[in-house]
């Protein structure tokens, strides 16, 4: 038993040792660098692979709602640390950052889903809440069928700059219907994480009344 719980104390300070290292290795490099974004894919994986994440807040939430709220505060955070690695002091574990990250971005994240009740904002939520919505059998079905055919074209027309073959309809597809998370694509595509939530976000703003004009405003949450 002693054994075991040596190697596993072992196991956590060599990981950590890893994210460090990866997180001083991308800092060394210039941004949007290919170097800089290697380490920080990889260090993004390191993360996610983690049971050191904290839960912020976990007792105040039914276990469903705090599920969607936990997992897009950790999709900010994750941006965050691509965008803020910079800031990162390596006399400090990285996962007490990168939790300190989150728990701020959980009170976000609460604060802004309170204020779409009252304010309509079109984001990538709305589409997340389709797909988390087990009563919305119909509206992911559509949303298929809608990404799918693309009836206007306009889907397939919106790329990442100097990577045609990561398209909007592309990423859709990939997260809406294959369910796979930002960093499992960030790291698919060889493209950082906030790159591609940037760039995600940004086409989704401006692609919102051609969903609303076919899916009949099914998008609002």
């Amino acid at each position: 038993m002693v054994n075991q719980l040596v190697r596993g104390v072992q196991l956590k300070n060599d990981v950590e040792r890893q994210m460090q290292q990866l997180a001083i290795e991308a800092q060394k490099h210039p941004v949007l660098s290919p170097q800089r974004q290697l380490a920080l894919n990889k260090l993004v994986r390191e993360v996610m692979r983690s049971d050191c994440l904290s839960r912020p807040q976990s007792n105040l939430w039914p276990p469903d709602m705090y599920e969607d709220l936990h997992n897009e505060a950790l999709q900010r955070t994750l941006v965050e640390i691509c965008q803020k690695i910079d800031n990162y002091n390596h006399d400090y574990p990285v996962m007490a950052w990168v939790n300190y990250l989150l728990k701020y971005r959980f009170m976000n994240v609460v604060r802004d889903r309170q204020n779409r009740k009252t304010i309509n904002l079109p984001s990538i939520e709305k589409l997340d809440l389709i797909t988390s919505d087990s009563q919305k059998r119909d509206d992911i079905r559509m949303l298929r069928d809608f990404l799918q055919e693309d009836p206007e074209k306009l889907l397939q027309s919106e790329s990442i700059r100097g990577r045609p073959d990561v398209t909007f309809q592309r990423l859709a597809w990939k997260r809406f219907v294959e369910d796979k998370t930002w960093e499992v694509l960030a790291a698919e595509f060889g493209i950082s994480l906030q790159t591609l939530c940037s760039f995600f976000n940004r086409k989704l703003r401006k692609l919102m009344p051609y969903f609303q004009k076919y899916l009949q405003g099914d998008l609002t949450p």
